[in-house]
């Protein structure tokens, strides 16, 4: 990776191509951690229309002209999430709380990409004003490895749920 020479930014309309070719690319294991939208160009134009209030954020590979890393930050919560985190007593600030979902392409996956994007993201959220961070849908209670990075970077357990028959963590970062 010394080598490779990166972008990251805010995700623009003239990328949706490039961002649907990376999602259609994931694994299914991967894919299956990342549910946040449907995968079609049709579907990524409509998840970014203003009115939704989403921002996504991506890591390019110049070289390769491609995305190697995705994360979407929603203003304010999603409705399942709303209900089970005032379920638990977690009182929620929509004009300050904010919704992430990351995602790695499997070729890059441990190499740094989730610490940088994860890093600049929050930046341009504290630049914002924006107090916390809540993981959209929680994450799955066998994904140790995104567990540890979470807990790595702050965020705590809020509760637990099943979902399909897996269980999940909402987890929360106050910024």
């Amino acid at each position: 990776m010394k080598d490779v020479n990166l972008k990251i930014g805010k995700l623009k309309e003239q990328d949706f191509e490039k961002l649907y070719k990376y999602l259609n690319k994931l694994s299914a294991t991967t894919s299956s951690k990342f549910a946040a939208h449907d995968f079609s160009l049709v579907n990524i134009q409509q998840f970014y229309l203003p009115e939704n209030k989403n921002t996504g954020f991506t890591i390019e590979n110049i070289a390769a002209n491609e995305i190697v890393a995705y994360a979407i930050i929603k203003k304010g919560h999603i409705p399942k999430d709303k209900l089970r985190l005032e379920n638990y007593g977690v009182l929620l600030y929509p004009e300050t709380d904010c919704t992430f979902a990351p995602s790695v392409a499997d070729d890059w996956q441990s190499k740094g990409l989730g610490n940088l994007l994860f890093t600049y993201i929050k930046e341009e959220l504290q630049n914002e004003d924006t107090k916390r961070m809540i993981l959209w849908g929680g994450v799955q209670a066998l994904n140790e490895k995104a567990i540890n990075f979470y807990l790595k970077h702050g965020f705590k357990k809020s509760g637990e749920f099943e979902n399909k028959g897996v269980y999940n963590f909402d987890m929360l970062l106050d910024l």
